[in-house]
């Protein structure tokens, strides 16, 4: 295939929108929240057993964020994780396009 045969799409913003997931926007915030948790645990070179000690989870639980399984995990309990480790989370709803 050469270049000339390849045609670009401009994504939407969100991988899993892109592909029609129907949970799209949950699975893109529990995304979005993890890689807080990440920059946050790598800011404070914390590691996975004092990140776990310090914000209540399993060691197993920080590296399943780490390893971007999130199956488990609910949109509030990313947020209290986030808040153990000293961020707050602010939100912002506006009207779809």
């Amino acid at each position: 295939m050469s270049k000339d045969d390849m045609e670009i799409i401009r994504g939407s913003g969100s991988v899993y929108a892109d592909f029609g997931d129907p949970d799209a926007e949950t699975k893109q915030m529990k995304a979005y929240l993890s890689a807080e948790i990440i920059k946050a645990l790598d800011q404070h070179k914390l590691t996975v057993r004092q990140a776990a000690k310090q914000t209540g989870i399993t060691a197993a639980d920080i590296s399943r964020i780490r390893n971007a399984d999130l199956g488990r995990f609910t949109l509030d309990r990313l947020v209290r994780v986030l808040g153990r480790l000293g961020q707050k989370v602010e939100m912002k709803v506006r009207e779809a396009a």
